[in-house]
């Protein structure tokens, strides 16, 4: 088993997408993240790590991918794959210290990153994918679900930055503006809940990937939460998700019961646990 890495995008996606398609939900994340860039919807990082591991044969056994500074996304992994992707990290790319994937496997490297270079493996989060195929939406909330527009433009960057703060307190924060102005541009993915004739919160979705989709950056301001509205809004975009012949997903932080009480409450059903491991 080895682990080769690659430096162009347009080479990278299109030899690993094919094997990550067989699994479109589980594999959601990476899917999106190599697509995002390639649509543009995110500008691709000029150091963004993208690594294969084959087997002695040349199959794929596994991908990972790490846009700096963020943790490192993995596939699920064949048996035997951490040790070697250790190795590779250890010596090419020692920054790269987190990582998310089955909790199992991303425990697995991040003590295998740690038994390397001295350091102690530590659980940061533990995550819970959920999907949805009948919505159940919530009943008297006030308002009414809208696309996003530009004209909402700085409100939703300004939204995206304190989500960042709060729900991502712990880890880096990416520039908000990007992602709002790509998914702007594209149109569609980036929608409010409007009350009172003013958006009082906000959901984002990813780009569909092989018919999956991701919902994402929901977020309500602290003044007006505690009356649905977010609830509301992932409930009527994922219902618009599964009219369009889409399959709506979510990630979880098992840390916070109200999301995932939440998100439960309107339909949506657990599919796979996920966790990030630091190696210290």
């Amino acid at each position: 088993m080895r682990v080769t890495a690659d430096t162009a995008l347009n080479e990278y996606a299109p030899a690993v997408m094919p094997w990550l398609l067989r699994a479109p939900v589980r594999n959601n994340q990476l899917l999106t993240l190599l697509q995002s860039r390639m649509d543009g919807i995110v500008v691709p990082e000029s150091d963004l790590l993208m690594l294969r591991v084959l087997t002695g044969g040349g199959a794929l056994a596994g991908v990972a991918v790490c846009p700096p500074p963020f943790a490192m996304l993995l596939s699920e992994l064949a048996e035997g794959a951490e040790p070697v992707l250790a190795d590779h990290l250890v010596a090419h790319a020692p920054q790269v210290r987190r990582f998310t994937g089955l909790p199992d496997q991303a425990q697995r490297l991040a003590a295998e990153v740690a038994a390397r270079t001295g350091g102690t493996p530590a659980l940061l989060a533990s995550y819970r994918m959920f999907d949805v195929v009948q919505v159940v939406p919530p009943a008297r909330v006030a308002g009414r679900p809208r696309e996003a527009a530009t004209a909402d433009r700085d409100l939703l960057v300004e939204w995206s930055a304190a989500f960042q703060r709060e729900a991502l307190a712990d880890h880096p924060h990416a520039n908000p503006a990007g992602p709002i102005d790509g998914r702007l541009a594209l149109g569609g993915l980036l929608w409010v809940w409007e009350a009172g004739g003013e958006p009082v919160s906000m959901a984002a979705m990813t780009a569909p990937a092989a018919g999956v989709v991701r919902l994402n950056l929901v977020y309500t301001p602290q003044r007006r939460r505690g009356n649905g509205y977010a609830g509301a809004l992932v409930a009527a975009v994922s219902a618009a998700v599964l009219t369009a012949g889409l399959r709506p997903t979510l990630f979880t932080d098992l840390a916070n019961p109200t999301s995932n009480k939440i998100y439960q409450a309107i339909g949506y059903r657990p599919v796979q646990d996920t966790a990030m491991w630091e190696a210290g």
